[in-house]
């Protein structure tokens, strides 16, 4: 089960950071709390793989245009020097660097002649300190060229959802050694959009027991719990959905004369499509849970008030069975001298008085439980008269 602190994470990220308003279009804003960077190199081909952690800029080669493709994943956002470097390296408009480390912005895709930028988010379940799932939301921006991909994330620590497409450069499994930059582009954007299975199916099961909770024993707790739930799948699709559009102007993205962009082969559209299905599929199913949590708010609030009906009705019970048994105590407690009348409560001087007292006020008691759950109001359902159909 997530825990409600672990689905409230990565809420504060609903607050966007930006630059100084006035500041120079291209402004470069890295935030105090960025972490460090990070860049590792893999270059590959149909039959080459090299991979490598470089320290500095100065280390990387200029793309080959002999079918080795150049992958520079900068991992951590802090080294201002570094980034500044690596968008001169690849001649990367000033806005495209921006968008890329001004993090969060919204998804999208947009186009600089030379070069297209990608800005997409991934969502990962992670092990706490208390061995509690946790979801942490991270941009990833994406700058394809001819022959070379340089992705930004702002996370510098391993274990990715990009670490299967890794794996699949390293042991040459797939078409991916094969093909160019773009299906780099496309398999690192699938790997991004796939990553939301396995969180919403943990935020799927999180659902259902919250619905068992909220049936069985609502509490205070339950109620902050599905508030949290709420905060964190608003969040998901604060991922996702702009991702749509944004693959829907990639597959549109043509050049000043009309023709599609050349960055983007036939083939990797097609694969390009199969990404947009599962974007419209992951989108659906956050919908769905974003509904049943509202209307999961909803159970909790009724079980919340059908149980204090239930207390109430207890209480009234009691209260409506102590009321003859006062009225019945009261009578004989009225301080009338038999002696002076043989009018004057005469069962005074009784000797069964008293057990006829009690007795009376047990009778009563019983009786009116036995009402009470002939009625239905205790017990069990009243039982409605039969209604015969016709043959």
């Amino acid at each position: 089960m997530l825990a409600t602190e672990s689905l409230a994470q990565g809420t504060q990220r609903l607050q966007t950071r930006r630059n100084e308003p006035g500041s120079s279009p291209g402004t470069l804003f890295v935030p105090a709390d960025a972490q460090a960077t990070r860049l590792f190199l893999l270059r590959y081909g149909p039959d080459v793989c090299e991979e490598q952690q470089v320290t500095d800029v100065g280390e990387l080669v200029a793309p080959s245009q002999d079918g080795v493709v150049t992958w520079l994943d900068v991992r951590g956002l802090r080294d201002e020097r570094q980034l500044s470097a690596i968008t001169r390296f690849f001649d990367i408009h000033p806005l495209a660097a921006a968008d890329v480390v001004n993090a969060p912005q919204r998804a999208k895709t947009e186009s600089y002649g030379s070069h297209l930028l990608l800005i997409a988010h991934m969502a990962q379940l992670l092990v706490g300190p208390d061995n509690e799932p946790e979801l942490h939301m991270e941009q990833v921006g994406l700058v394809l060229g001819h022959g070379w991909v340089v992705t930004f994330q702002e996370s510098s620590a391993d274990g990715d959802v990009l670490e299967p497409v890794r794996q699949r450069l390293r042991q040459g499994r797939g078409k991916i050694r094969n093909a160019g930059a773009d299906y780099l582009a496309y398999a690192l954007l699938d790997a991004v959009v796939d990553g939301y299975y396995p969180a919403l199916e943990g935020v799927g099961a999180y659902l259902e027991d919250l619905e068992i909770q909220t049936l069985e024993r609502p509490i205070p707790q339950t109620g902050r719990q599905i508030h949290a739930l709420k905060r964190t799948l608003l969040l998901l699709r604060r991922g996702i959905w702009p991702e749509r559009e944004a693959l829907s102007s990639l597959l549109r993205d043509v050049d000043d004369d009309g023709e599609l962009n050349p960055l983007l082969g036939a083939n990797t559209r097609i694969y390009l499509r199969d990404v947009y299905d599962h974007v419209v599929q992951v989108v659906d199913m956050i919908e769905t849970y974003r509904e049943f949590a509202a209307s999961l708010m909803d159970v909790y609030l009724s079980s919340v008030n059908n149980r204090m009906n239930e207390v109430v009705k207890v209480l009234t019970i009691i209260s409506t069975i102590f009321l003859p048994l006062s009225f019945i105590a009261g009578v004989y407690g009225m301080n009338f001298d038999p002696a002076a009348s043989p009018w004057n409560m005469p069962e005074l001087k009784w000797a069964y008085g008293y057990p006829f007292a009690i007795g009376l006020m047990l009778a009563v008691s019983i009786g009116m439980l036995i009402a009470f759950r002939h009625f239905g109001w205790i017990g069990r359902p009243s039982k409605w008269p039969k209604v015969e159909r016709d043959s």
